[in-house]
């Protein structure tokens, strides 16, 4: 839905979780899902599709191959599980009529503190770490990915 503000009024503003803030999150994370996820397989799989059409570049690391897409993929899902998580409780409070602030105690509250207990620790906030986690797994299987992509082997010809 289109949310424009326009004085003295708006128009089509109404609160529902797609564009009620933390509920934007779920549409953040699915963006993101799709960008990332999506796409970046999709980025992947092109370059080895093209480095086998130009290069005759077929023979890879099984091991790497198979750990790039793993890492890859729960990362990803780890980041924008989290986020979207974060939407739902924010979002579902904040379009019965809460406030963000409240909304924001109301993310910390209902989503389990499983890293700690102590909220001086810094990995008290768990929501946060564990999209910080899922981003940083997902980055270290882009650089497996490359490392791959770049041991990436032309095939012996054959003996005929």
């Amino acid at each position: 839905m289109l949310c424009i503000a326009t004085p003295p009024g708006t128009f089509g503003c109404k609160a529902t979780m797609d564009v009620v803030w933390p509920g934007t999150w779920i549409l953040v994370a699915y963006i993101v899902f799709l960008g990332a996820g999506v796409g970046g397989t999709l980025f992947w799989g092109a370059n080895y599709y093209f480095a086998s059409r130009v290069s005759n570049k077929t023979q890879s690391n099984g091991f790497l191959g198979m750990a790039h897409i793993l890492i890859w993929e729960v990362g990803v899902l780890l980041a924008c599980g989290m986020m979207a998580a974060i939407g739902f409780v924010g979002g579902s409070f904040l379009v019965a009529g809460g406030t963000p602030a409240v909304a924001s105690a109301k993310i910390a509250e209902m989503l389990p503190h499983i890293l700690s207990t102590d909220p001086l620790s810094p990995v008290y906030d768990t929501p946060v770490v564990v999209e910080a986690l899922g981003i940083g797994v997902a980055i270290l299987g882009g650089l497996i990915g490359f490392l791959n992509f770049l041991l990436l082997k032309s095939e012996p010809p054959s003996a005929t």
